[in-house]
């Protein structure tokens, strides 16, 4: 338990960023205005930290096993009809959520299903799996209310969207999205139409984002649009790559929409905000919205504290939209950003917003997973196959953020051609030394090498052992469940922040865990990958340290909160001290 002496004064809220026309968000120029690649999946998190832990000579060994078989998970993503509709290339995500509130990280699946014109056929639906908090996974969608959820599913958000303290899911997907209460008895109920959210037959929307865009406590939602996609206009384009027959459409044979957003009302009720929240998203060379949004995350731009928008595409550059408070936004751009260029295709590029020392500034980085120009790396990464999922893990608890990837093409065919890169592959792990990352691959006869159609992914510490695990689904095939095994004896804290006066899971909070050698500091918000979601808990990885000091929270109220743990290698809450209680 937490000391009782535990400390809430008033803080202010930091003083409002620059505008978003100025240079002094000059820290994210190098980071947002060379781009010039596709954008293909984000995983955001916002840390810093405030000293640089200094990093080992030689990265660890990886020890990661492929416990799959033995943990139960037996979930098999369907497209639904391969090789013949543009949505099925994309595949679906997976989300952590604890819905039972036992303290074990739980697993919600997205799927497809045959599509309506077709003849019903066997499998597909979403599926829910419950962990006994060691890594044992038992499925209970019929239980949960959740058999019936049949769609061709794209992207999960959880998050608590009626302040209850349970958590609930937003699903999305092509030309239905569905909004799932948690019902407190491990059922959920699908209040999608109630909560006036039912969407558009014609939308395909991908990832979605659960956050207190206006500062009222309540989250907020927004949702991503791919396009909008009548089947007729894709099955009557010609799709074809030369040799091998019909292929899947580019984004471009589409007609774009802008992402939706949703202001919560309470009450369990939501009103369209696009508009008024700025966001429609234009192009500033066709004035419409930009084409193939996959995906959002939010992140803390120009460090005043309110989370800011970065949306990512299949098509295009990152666009970054300056939160200016009370839900409304403002795209900036870099100066001097022309908006060249653009590569079509699932051509894989992973942009997750990652630790990257910028001196003066937030650790604010853009880690982009793929090459700029033919031969090139980025970030100091070696050169990648395509890539689609990126998780964010501190894999060694050395108190640095490291990336996992994993990805390829939807058409294996592409492969006999030698285009420079590889479409498939297995996961890659990166190891974070502070100022450049360093490969880590595992030998090519290893457990990994069975997934090679990555497309969501997810972690978490699913079997209880501190360091956190991975989830990955493929498209048209099996999920995996990566777990790690280091064992390297590093210290470790995980915080649950619970939010009173804040949106309930304490999104927006600043925490920073003091140790006697360093004070490591993050912003607590979703961590998103592509359509998937990872756990609301923070992991930090104390290298060396064995001792916490303290843990000081500024609240998105304005509280400012000390915490002294009694130990470490353990689960600290954390509550908001309540209104009247400073």
């Amino acid at each position: 338990m937490t000391d009782p002496r535990a400390i809430a004064s008033p803080a202010p809220r930091s003083a409002p960023g620059p505008s978003p026309t100025t240079p002094g968000l000059s820290p994210l120029v190098p980071v947002l205005a060379p781009l010039v690649v596709a954008a293909i999946v984000i995983g955001a998190v916002l840390s810093r930290f405030s000293t640089v832990i200094a990093p080992p000579r030689l990265a660890p060994v990886v020890r990661f096993s492929d416990a799959t078989a033995e943990s139960g998970l037996h979930f098999v993503q369907q497209s639904g009809a391969p090789g013949e509709e543009s949505p099925t290339t994309l595949g679906s995500g997976v989300a952590v959520v604890d819905f039972d509130r036992d303290g074990a990280p739980d697993l919600f699946f997205v799927n497809g299903a045959p599509w309506p014109w077709m003849e019903a056929g066997t499998g597909g639906g979403c599926a829910l799996y419950r962990n006994d908090g060691h890594g044992h996974f038992s499925d209970v969608t019929e239980a949960a209310g959740l058999g019936g959820l049949r769609l061709q599913g794209m992207g999960v958000a959880v998050g608590d969207f009626d302040g209850d303290s349970w958590p609930d899911l937003f699903v999305t997907g092509v030309g239905e999205n569905h909004l799932l209460r948690n019902r407190h008895d491990g059922t959920f109920a699908d209040v999608t139409e109630q909560a006036g959210l039912s969407g558009d037959g014609q939308d395909w929307c991908t990832g979605a984002l659960w956050l207190d865009l206006d500062g009222d406590g309540r989250l907020d939602l927004v949702v991503c649009r791919y396009a909008r996609w009548p089947r007729e206009v894709d099955l009557d384009v010609a799709f074809k790559i030369a040799g091998v027959g019909r292929s899947y459409g580019a984004p471009a044979g589409f007609v774009s929409a802008s992402p939706l957003v949703y202001r919560n009302l309470g009450g369990g009720r939501f009103a369209d905000w696009t508009d008024a929240a700025g966001l429609r998203n234009l192009s500033p060379d066709t004035h419409l919205p930009r084409l193939a949004t996959l995906g959002v995350a939010a992140v803390d731009g120009n460090g005043d504290g309110l989370p800011d928008l970065l949306f990512v595409y299949h098509t295009g550059e990152p666009t970054l939209f300056l939160n200016l408070g009370g839900g409304r936004f403002r795209e900036w751009v870099a100066p001097g950003d022309r908006r060249e260029g653009s590569a079509a295709g699932l051509l894989g590029l992973g942009a997750a917003a990652v630790p990257r020392a910028l001196p003066g500034s937030e650790l604010l980085g853009v880690l982009r997973l793929a090459e700029t120009a033919p031969g090139s790396g980025a970030a100091g990464m070696a050169r990648l196959p395509a890539r689609l999922g990126v998780a964010l893990l501190d894999y060694d608890l050395d108190g640095r953020l490291d990336a996992f990837s994993g990805g390829g093409r939807a058409e294996p065919e592409l492969n006999r051609f030698d285009l420079g890169r590889r479409f498939d592959g297995a996961p890659a792990l990166y190891w974070n030394q502070g100022e450049t990352w360093t490969a880590v691959l595992p030998p090519a006869d290893s457990a990994w090498a069975a997934a090679a159609r990555i497309r969501g992914l997810a972690t978490a510490d699913f079997d209880g052992d501190g360091d956190e695990d991975v989830v990955c689904t493929q498209n048209g095939g099996p999920a995996r469940y990566y777990r790690n095994e280091q064992r390297t004896g590093a210290a470790w804290l995980k915080i649950r922040l619970v939010g009173t006066r804040s949106a309930a899971n304490g999104w927006g909070a600043r925490i920073e865990v003091q140790t006697p050698r360093h004070k490591l500091s993050r912003l607590a918000l979703p961590e998103m990958g592509y359509l998937s979601q990872s756990d609301s808990v923070l992991t930090f990885g104390l290298g060396e340290d064995a001792r916490v000091r303290r843990v000081v929270v500024l609240w998105p109220s304005g509280l400012r909160q000390e915490v002294v743990p009694d130990g470490v290698n353990r689960m600290v809450s954390i509550t908001e001290p309540a209104p009247g209680n400073p």
